[in-house]
């Protein structure tokens, strides 16, 4: 009996197991329909599935919803942010509709026009530098926010910027909703036109408003995804990608921007991906982007064996080469001049030089590849006097392809504010340019091309025009030829401009003048360059005086001339001052 009851739960236990391995078995089979299925089932109802729209049009209403939105910042401080208003008679008249979006779903959209003010709670999520702002063009809708309602919105980004990082076409929010969420936006003239101010809005402007809002939300989460290389959220995380995206915050993106890096797309590596055979595949571009070590570290000493600096292997072969030098060791390379140099390694300015540099990316450590960067750009820094244009490695440090392109963007806000204080413009649309076209030697020029090479395709009435404008301008001539013709169609339309004066000597001259010397430019874009990039790993004895210090150095030893010094932003008296400090320690000693 009791042999049988054993046998009994034998056989079931065998049963049970067969059917788990069975089951078991047939998940494996099946993985890929399940996955698929859950995937969909987590995706039911599209991007947007927990889309929640509050329709605000007084102020009581106002401050609630804002409660609402700062506590779903507490954990991601970012909204999704859009404006909408009317124009009439080709005015624009005041923000009608202001739309955010939190990252649970929840869209605002806040009828100003019927507010006519922004109420205290929103103001404070408006100016609140904490809290993200994201949308197309964010910077011009918090422009006519503050004109309009007098509220400072800070804090705003441009997803293309996110885009351009991510390794993404920058688009319209049309596209990337279509490219990067899979839906479809209701981008119809009619819609984007209508009358904001309404009494009441229409259920399709409340999508069309509120989907703007809310898809720029779902997008800057993607990309933050794609860029941190990561699939969900976390706090710690998101706080390290809002600072590595600090030098595009309140930056106005243009299309430039985007050919700009386009030319320099080789150079990026933002973990772009591909798929072959079901295989991640990453995408690098190293065209540019070095891979050998820059800094040899050779040592060069000056006759005495006192260490001077280190060096390029090259330059110490050229010592060697020229008979300049001597070479005292193989490991490390050692070269010892057999001329008393002009200077010697003097305090933490020569201690720079003498340091091994390190052959990685002084932002992030990255040593795949990296790119040399010049912190104080070439368009300045080519005018400035000799002495300090000279022992520039100071200013030039390594970056990885990703790094240098983050710093290069963030350098345009600097470039256009020098370009305001400075009276220097940059475009073309502002005055910076070299030359102008001749509008009526244009209309010449055209009218003439288009008389030569198709005249047939054009109707009589306005060859008769073209031919006037010809003769009305050539009135020695009598009739329309083929040498008139000719040379009229290659006339230069091109104008020197009277007194044009290119941005980098406008901003250079202005510094040397008026704003401190041009030792005050040099310290304003490492100041830039620090506080954007916050780099971890720069040079030790790296600093934003390095210049001041060495040129102080210089003028003690006599090596500096005067106007170099008032140039430089060196009071000339700061000479006499040392001297006169020497003589009296020498005449207490």
């Amino acid at each position: 009996m009791v042999t049988s009851s054993i046998q009994k739960r034998n056989v079931s236990n065998a049963i049970l197991a067969g059917a788990g391995i069975g089951f078991v078995y047939f998940l494996f089979r099946k993985r890929s329909l399940i996955i698929n299925s859950i995937r969909k089932a987590c995706k039911f109802g599209g991007p947007l599935r927990n889309k929640k729209v509050e329709i605000v049009e007084d102020a009581d209403h106002c401050n609630r919803i804002a409660v609402n939105l700062k506590n779903d910042c507490e954990q991601f401080r970012v909204l999704g942010f859009d404006c909408e208003w009317v124009n009439v008679g080709g005015s624009r008249r005041p923000v009608a509709l202001l739309q955010l979006a939190s990252h649970s779903g929840l869209c605002a959209l806040i009828r100003l026009c019927k507010l006519k003010h922004i109420p205290m709670k929103l103001r404070e999520i408006l100016e609140d530098d904490n809290i993200l702002k994201v949308g197309i063009i964010p910077s011009e809708d918090a422009m006519k926010l503050s004109q309009d309602y007098g509220v400072g919105v800070s804090n705003t980004i441009d997803l293309r910027f996110l885009a351009l990082r991510a390794s993404r076409k920058p688009e319209g929010m049309a596209n990337m909703a279509k490219s990067i969420l899979d839906l479809e936006l209701d981008k119809d003239w009619r819609v984007s036109c209508s009358n904001w101010e309404a009494h009441s809005l229409t259920e399709r402007q409340i999508n069309y408003a509120a989907n703007d809002a809310l898809v720029a939300m779902e997008v800057y989460k993607v990309y933050f995804k794609e860029i941190m290389g990561i699939y969900w959220f976390r706090k710690k995380t998101h706080d390290e990608f809002l600072t590595s995206i600090e030098p595009f915050i309140d930056m106005k993106y243009k299309d430039s921007y985007s050919s700009n890096i386009s030319k320099m797309s080789f150079l990026s590596n933002f973990g772009e991906s591909k798929k072959k055979n079901n295989k991640v595949i990453k995408r690098t571009y190293t065209t540019l982007a070095r891979t050998k070590a820059l800094y040899d570290n050779c040592l060069m000493q000056a006759p005495d064996g006192d260490l001077l600096c280190t060096c390029e292997r090259r330059k110490a072969q050229w010592y060697l080469d020229q008979n300049l030098a001597d070479l005292i060791e193989e490991d490390p390379f050692t070269i010892r001049l057999n001329f008393e140099p002009a200077g010697r390694a003097v305090g933490d300015v020569g201690k720079y030089y003498q340091i091994p540099k390190e052959n990685r990316c002084v932002v992030c450590g990255s040593e795949d590849g990296f790119i040399r960067k010049n912190i104080v750009p070439r368009e300045y820094r080519k005018h400035f006097p000799d002495v300090m244009k000279s022992h520039t490695s100071h200013d030039v440090l390594l970056l990885c392809p990703n790094c240098h392109q983050v710093s290069n963007i963030s350098d345009l806000k600097v470039r256009e504010n020098l370009a305001k204080s400075c009276e220097a413009p940059l475009l073309f649309h502002q005055g910076g340019a070299k030359f102008v076209e001749n509008p009526k030697l244009k209309k010449i020029r055209s009218a003439a091309r288009a008389l030569l090479y198709n005249a047939s395709k054009i109707p009589l009435e306005r060859r008769e025009q073209l031919k006037q404008v010809l003769l009305d301008n050539f009135p020695e001539k009598s009739e329309i030829n083929s040498d008139l013709l000719e040379y009229a169609a290659n006339v230069e339309v091109l104008e020197s401009v009277e007194n044009y004066c290119c941005h980098g000597i406008k901003v250079v001259n202005k510094y040397q003048d008026e704003f401190g010397g041009l030792i005050e430019l040099e310290k304003l874009w490492r100041k830039h360059f620090l506080n954007t990039m916050k780099p971890k790993f720069m040079p030790e004895f790296w600093s934003i005086n390095h210049n001041e210090d060495r040129l102080e150095i210089r003028a003690k030893e006599g090596r500096i001339k005067e106007n170099d010094m008032i140039i430089a932003g060196i009071d000339p008296n700061f000479i006499k001052a040392t001297e006169d400090s020497n003589e009296e320690e020498k005449s207490q000693a």
